[in-house]
């Protein structure tokens, strides 16, 4: 009778260990490229956003803030965008009850300026409620009506901010604008 060969089985641990040992190859070299791609977006920036930051929580109150000295420094001659926090206002609506959620960032000059503005976000915040308050949602609806209340936005801004710096005022930005 013939006896069955049976194969020898060789140990595999070899083959375990190469492959991790590839696999953290792969991982480490996208790592690299990931932070050197980072750096160059870093550098990149043109813009400075001190009103917004990722680990803010929408839900609480945030005070106002004001720029670094350093961060002043390195965002002189950029433009900086200073966001407020969400506005929601009733309508003037006779018939129907509806109200606006609108999102408002205004671009100024420089960190200076950004910081002066800063220094009057209540005011600057009361008007915009009681603006919003007076529009209709036909008014807020149009492209011009929005236009429109960009350009009453800036007013606004310029009037409390401190005067050597109302030139440097130059634009509010819609982040989010719903109505309901």
């Amino acid at each position: 009778m013939a006896e069955a060969i049976v194969p020898v089985k060789r140990p595999r641990t070899w083959l375990f260990v190469l492959g991790g040992l590839v696999l953290l190859v792969v991982i480490a070299a996208m790592a690299a490229l990931l932070l050197v791609h980072n750096k160059q977006l870093a550098n990149f920036e043109t813009y400075s956003y001190p009103g917004l930051q990722e680990d803010d929580d929408p839900t609480q109150p945030r005070p106002p803030m004001a720029p670094a000295p350093a961060a002043a420094s390195a965002n002189s001659g950029k433009r900086v965008f200073t966001a407020l926090d969400l506005f929601t206002a009733n309508l003037a609506e006779r018939d129907n009850d509806r109200f606006a959620q609108v999102g408002i960032v205004i671009e100024v000059g420089d960190a200076k300026a950004g910081a002066a503005l800063n220094a009057v976000v209540p005011p600057i915040r009361s008007d915009i409620l009681l603006l919003l308050s007076s529009k209709t949602a036909d008014e807020l609806l149009s492209l011009k009506g929005k236009q429109a209340l960009a350009t009453q936005v800036v007013d606004i801004a310029r009037k409390y901010i401190a005067p050597e710096f109302r030139s440097n005022v130059y634009a509010a930005h819609f982040s989010s604008f719903v109505i309901q």
